[in-house]
């Protein structure tokens, strides 16, 4: 189980969600794949679901492909039990803004992302 108050897990979390907007960690399969679940799945917008090995797949080749930094905000975090939290918050880039949720688990002392989902908002 995780000790973290809700502030800190929320800010723990906020980082890990970050790490995953860095265009060197979405490069590297190793340093994303040690942030997603063993068991991932991501909703794109596009309306198809995507699992683990297409998600990491997919970030390294964006990657190089690396805009503008993301910017991100509005973090909440609702706790679902003790070891399951979901985070939302919003990302923005030039020309979109995207609601975001992530459901993160905690196993073997470390915080895994197991769901993503981003929604375009209307800008």
């Amino acid at each position: 189980m995780d000790d973290l108050s809700d502030n800190d897990l929320t800010a723990h979390l906020r980082q890990l969600e970050q790490r995953l907007h860095d265009p060197k960690v979405r490069g590297s399969a190793f340093l994303t794949g040690a942030l997603l679940d063993e068991d991932f799945t991501e909703f794109g917008s596009s309306g198809q679901a995507y699992g683990r090995a297409e998600t990491i797949a997919a970030l390294v080749t964006e990657a190089v492909l690396a805009g503008p930094p993301v910017q991100s905000e509005n973090y909440r975090l609702k706790r679902l039990s003790e070891t399951v939290a979901l985070l939302t918050y919003e990302t923005a880039t030039e020309h979109r803004r995207v609601l975001r949720s992530s459901i993160w688990r905690h196993t073997d002392g470390i915080w895994r992302m197991a769901f993503h989902q981003g929604t375009p908002m209307k800008v």
